[in-house]
């Protein structure tokens, strides 16, 4: 029997490894969280201010773009994101479009992108590329005041 060799080449390149420490770490809180704290991951998820590490807010990303996460995006996301186009959430409560606003939130396929964004403390502009609420949402804001 031969003696094995020692590789003469790291099996990832070195960025590769870095990059796969993050996912495993963040993958891990992630799990720890929902297993042992599923009460503070949930308030982690709903807090857009709270700070996380950027491997546990990928994990966090990543469960949430493919529903693995329980998460009403129209509760935590929608008055964050009136508040980017100069809307007031508890002015518009009245208006009947908001349903139609949560609605479309409830179901938005963007919805990891849309929580980071808003985390991040994205602009109007930048949110306007990706909300489908976007164009319902100027056409709410009230006209400036001539003074």
């Amino acid at each position: 029997m031969s003696k094995p060799r020692p590789l003469q080449e790291p099996l990832l390149p070195p960025g590769d490894e870095k990059q796969l420490h993050d996912f495993l770490e963040g993958e891990r809180a992630l799990l720890e969280l929902r297993c042992c704290e599923p009460k503070a991951l949930s308030q982690l998820i709903h807090d857009l201010a709270h700070p996380m590490s950027p491997s546990l807010e990928q994990a966090i990303a990543r469960c949430l773009a493919s529903r693995e996460l329980e998460f009403a995006a129209a509760e935590t996301l929608l008055p964050s994101m009136m508040h980017r186009f100069g809307l007031e959430p508890g002015a518009c409560r009245q208006d009947p479009a908001i349903h139609s606003l949560r609605t479309v939130c409830s179901a938005c396929p963007k919805v990891a992108a849309c929580w980071l964004a808003l985390r991040h403390q994205a602009s109007q502009e930048e949110c306007r590329e990706f909300c489908p609420n976007a164009e319902a949402l100027e056409t709410l804001k009230p006209p400036p005041r001539d003074e």
